[in-house]
């Protein structure tokens, strides 16, 4: 044979040239799976997918001791959520424009104990147009209260709920209304309903 090669060695060889090209093509294949979930993972919903955007509440934890004794107690305010690099980001308003993010932030407390109800599951529900949207809450004390502070924390948000709803494109400017409602481990029940005053309500701006 001219090549001077054993049929063994040819085969050797040829399986050598083969796999370079057989890792390039499976590197490609990974990349483009890669760059595939990134760009799903980073698309975020449309402003008026309502109830989307966020995750679902996890599974209560196990009851605390000593509770439940007395009520259930819920309080909390409403915030723009942006960019949490941006200086705005949590600044709290009640004045929003279509494709804004009202974000609600509450907290739950069993009213015998002084302590949080970290089995509540807190929703949030805004009505305009004639329609009611349910924005679920999710609890931020997962970790625990000793919990190193996540970023942008002073410390473990072990008492805060968080939800948003994002402002639609057809929300009509003026005044909307909303409520949060509470239900724990235990079956009570409590709602949190803003102050009366006509300059503390939700109110979508132009």
């Amino acid at each position: 044979m001219s090549s001077g090669q054993s049929p063994p060695d040819r085969l050797y060889s040829g399986r050598m040239k083969t796999l370079p090209a057989l890792v390039f093509s499976a590197a490609l294949v990974v990349a483009s799976v890669v760059a595939f979930s990134s760009f799903t993972g980073q698309a975020q919903a449309p402003a008026g997918a309502q109830g989307r955007g966020q995750q679902a509440p996890p599974p209560p934890p196990a009851a605390q001791a000593g509770h439940p004794s007395g009520q259930l107690v819920i309080w909390g305010d409403v915030a723009i959520f942006i960019n949490p690099k941006d200086p705005d980001n949590c600044v709290l308003t009640n004045r929003f424009k279509r494709g804004q993010r009202v974000g609600f932030r509450m907290t739950a407390i069993d009213g015998g104990t002084g302590e949080v109800e970290n089995t509540a599951t807190l929703v949030a529900h805004i009505t305009y147009a004639g329609k009611t949207i349910d924005a679920p809450m999710r609890w931020r004390g997962e970790a625990g209260p000793k919990a190193p502070p996540p970023r942008g924390y002073l410390r473990s948000p072990a008492e805060l709920w968080t939800g948003f709803w994002t402002v639609p494109a057809d929300a009509p400017t003026g005044m909307i209304s909303y409520t949060v409602t509470a239900t724990d481990k235990f079956g009570r029940k409590a709602t949190f309903i803003p102050f009366s005053a006509e300059a503390s309500q939700l109110v979508i701006v132009p």
